[in-house]
């Protein structure tokens, strides 16, 4: 199983959402990859933060299309998951993780800068559906506020796109930005609301691949 999570605009989510994704899948028993597609190295730098008595995770740096292109399907056979966390960039290596991908996820956070760049991934998430009809594709909205109007209008607007939304969304919380330091995740930490919407964040990402859901 691939898992790109993916968008050309920086600051969304996506080292967030891929970290706490491979530990949530991880606590299932699967063994699990993760792929940093960005220079910045944030996924392995998050890696190298975490403590080896926690729930095990590879993490390596590649930021080369060809590279990638040649070595995915090692890694796919080597782990039960690969996620691959993306770079900021509408360009080769991204098309390449979406290539290989059974399911692009989008994270979205509650800006129109967020929703016109997401507009161009979701372009090239439908070019290669159109190759290839099996690749899934969801959004996370991130950083959501339920008692803002953007947020409310950006789950309105998303529904305009041919990709559906996740019916989870992830807030804005201090928690977040408090495990990454540490190499944690949310269901690693303090914050009873930030680990119940990851929960369940991650089990409707198992449910749309068909795996064995996280226990609560």
């Amino acid at each position: 199983m691939i898992i790109s999570v993916l968008n050309i605009k920086g600051g969304v989510g996506k080292t967030t959402v891929a970290t706490n994704l491979a530990v949530g899948i991880a606590k299932t028993g699967k063994t699990v990859l993760v792929i940093d597609t960005d220079t910045q190295g944030s996924s392995v730098t998050w890696r190298g933060e975490r403590d080896d008595s926690m729930q095990h995770i590879t993490v390596i740096s590649l930021t080369s299309a060809a590279a990638l292109r040649k070595q995915i399907i090692s890694f796919r056979d080597g782990f039960d998951c690969v996620i691959i966390d993306g770079s900021p960039h509408v360009n080769a290596l991204a098309a390449v993780s979406i290539a290989a991908s059974d399911l692009v996820i989008l994270p979205v956070g509650p800006s129109p800068l967020d929703i016109w760049a997401t507009a161009k991934m979701v372009t090239q998430i439908e070019d290669a559906q159109a190759i290839n009809p099996e690749i899934k594709a969801s959004f996370i909205i991130n950083k959501f506020n339920k008692v803002t109007l953007l947020s409310q209008e950006t789950k309105s607007v998303l529904g305009e796109f041919s990709i559906s939304a996740c019916t989870t969304t992830l807030g804005n919380r201090v928690a977040y930005a408090d495990t990454m330091t540490q190499g944690l995740t949310a269901l690693e930490w303090h914050d009873p609301k930030a680990k119940a919407e990851v929960t369940d964040f991650i089990n409707e990402i198992l449910g749309i691949i068909s795996w064995e859901k996280l226990s609560a």
